[in-house]
């Protein structure tokens, strides 16, 4: 894993990034523009997780990211940074994504105590569509059978279900909740077998929720662990309402933040 890399999204290495740098942030829509914005809103990010762990490395022809854990409110929270850069080397563009949805929500809190607007979810009047460079879209690999243990580390449910009799019609009711699939780009996971897909995909309303899937192989080849992170959260409410109403009766309501109803936890 790149020292640099890790020191520019965690926001301590400013000079690494491009003067014309933009953020996506997992919480908000619009993107952050500009090295100061970039690095002040990178280095908020580091001082809410407190001093997240990075583990692991990913690395693509044109992207490469980084996987942070931490444990805000006792709650442990995942993100995941993708960075693109320019001609020159320089990070030109910064992509980050998290999960679960209702763990972010304790990150948010932490979040909006030192910068309100970093923490504002709203979509504005329309239906959300990512704005940035113009992507380049890529196939979609091919994904291997699931293993019989698989884990689902979902980006929506507070506990992870385990097994591919429950996996698979949990990614199955996925499926019926988006739709257009399209792929940004596909990336290798550094020092063990698998590969991460960064996607964007239509949901409930109209809106783009974007992702980052990322897929672990056992020994056999086999998918035996799959985390799924999304931005802006306020969409990722949307698809979490959809999959509530397709799997309450699946899983238990263990697996849902707060009460079982229609509409968990809206988002403000």
């Amino acid at each position: 894993m790149s020292n640099q890399l890790n020191a520019a999204l965690s926001g301590q290495a400013p000079t690494a990034l491009a003067e014309d740098v933009s953020l996506a942030t997992p919480l908000t829509a619009p993107r952050i523009a500009g090295r100061d914005a970039v690095s002040a809103a990178l280095g908020t990010y580091q001082q809410a997780l407190a001093a997240p762990e990075a583990t692991v490395s990913l690395k693509g022809d044109a992207v490469e990211g980084v996987v942070y854990s931490a444990s805000p409110g006792g709650r442990e929270t995942e993100i995941v940074a993708l960075a693109r850069k320019n001609a020159a080397g320089l990070i030109a563009t910064i992509d980050v994504y998290g999960r679960p949805w209702p763990f972010m929500a304790a990150l948010r809190e932490v979040i909006a105590k030192t910068d309100p607007a970093l923490a504002d979810p709203s979509l504005g009047s329309g239906p959300y569509a990512p704005d940035g460079p113009t992507p380049v879209w890529v196939d979609h690999p091919a994904v291997p059978p699931l293993a019989q243990d698989v884990t689902l580390y979902s980006p929506i449910l507070r506990e992870e279900p385990t097994g591919s009799a429950v996996v698979g019609p949990v990614l199955k009711a996925a499926a019926q909740s988006f739709s257009d699939l399209k792929v940004r780009a596909v990336l290798d996971i550094e020092g063990q077998p698998g590969f991460a897909v960064v996607i964007d995909e239509y949901v409930e309303g109209g809106h783009v929720q974007q992702l980052v899937e990322i897929f672990t192989l056992n020994g056999a080849g086999e998918v035996g662990g799959i985390r799924i992170f999304t931005r802006p959260w306020l969409v990722t409410a949307h698809f979490r309402k959809s999959m509530h109403a397709l799997l309450k009766d699946t899983l238990g309501p263990e697996f849902w933040e707060g009460p079982e109803s229609e509409d968990p936890l809206p988002a403000p």
